[in-house]
């Protein structure tokens, strides 16, 4: 059946950790092909969005179609492109578990620079892990909407170098989990404007250094504003929360005002508490 596929003329290597719907809209825009009509070549005929990563509905004989499309072996385009290694496995047809879904890697535009240097055109859709938020070679923020450039937010690269090291030496999946629990504390900290002065200063410092967002309200800033201004800050607490002897520990928060470079008394109030507070 595969032996049947001919070689598309263009075949644009995938980006890796791309999404599946992104690399197989960039191959169908390549060779001005519909994705639906890619789509039925490999099998099951669908829209692919640029951001689906599931295979759920692949059959075992999409891969070595895909492969036989694009002239690749299976084993670069699983490399690329993991969940692909997963096609016709019956628990990925099964909803995500909890903590599958709160882990689960953002999935974002990949860096423009860095694709531009590559001379890959269209957008390239990635699975973008937490620590792997800040392209370190132009300066850029790669978690949110917009990627902004880092070159007055040093301290922003400088944390992802932290955030990199604990996940280096944690165990997935409590380190993300350790990150996006101190990031949503802080997050509620900001929006809801609990006092603490020295941090409310670094934080409206940084989005002074964003500028104005053309889009959104001046008075409130968007969550993937408010994660960018904060995240110095999460990592510190994601260094405390994924280790196993400062998680519990009764000076966790004389520890935590030591790291973020406070007083005990300005840590605003809760945030190494209960996960309820």
């Amino acid at each position: 059946m595969t032996t049947r596929l001919r070689v598309l003329p263009l075949t644009p290597p995938p980006v890796q950790g791309e999404t599946i719907g992104s690399y197989l809209n960039r191959l169908a825009d390549a060779n001005h092909l519909t994705i639906g009509h890619l789509s039925s070549l490999i099998g099951p005929s669908r829209q692919h969005r640029r951001d689906n990563n599931r295979v759920g509905y692949w059959t075992p004989e999409s891969l070595p179609r895909l492969a036989s499309l694009t002239g690749r072996n299976r084993s670069a385009l699983v490399h690329a492109m993991p969940p692909l290694g997963t096609i016709g496995d019956p628990t990925r047809r099964l909803p995500l578990s909890a903590t599958e879904k709160v882990t689960e890697p953002p999935r974002r535009p990949a860096c423009r620079l860095c694709m531009a240097r590559r001379h890959i055109r269209g957008l390239v859709i990635r699975s973008t892990p937490h620590h792997e938020g800040v392209c370190h070679r132009h300066h850029r923020w790669l978690l949110g909407d917009v990627q902004h450039g880092l070159t007055r937010l040093s301290e922003v690269p400088q944390a992802n170098r932290q955030h990199q090291r604990i996940i280096r030496r944690g165990a997935h999946p409590s380190t993300g989990l350790a990150y996006i629990d101190a990031r949503d504390r802080l997050i509620r900290r900001f929006t809801r404007e609990i006092s603490s002065p020295p941090l409310r200063q670094r934080w409206s410092r940084r989005l002074d250094v964003l500028g104005e967002d053309p889009f959104g309200d001046p008075h409130r800033p968007s969550g993937a504003r408010i994660e960018l201004v904060i995240y110095p800050e999460a990592v510190v607490l994601t260094g405390l929360f994924a280790s196993p002897h400062w998680r519990d520990h009764p000076q966790l928060p004389t520890e935590a005002a030591r790291r973020l470079g406070i007083a005990p008394h300005e840590l605003p109030p809760g945030l190494t508490g209960s996960v309820s507070e």
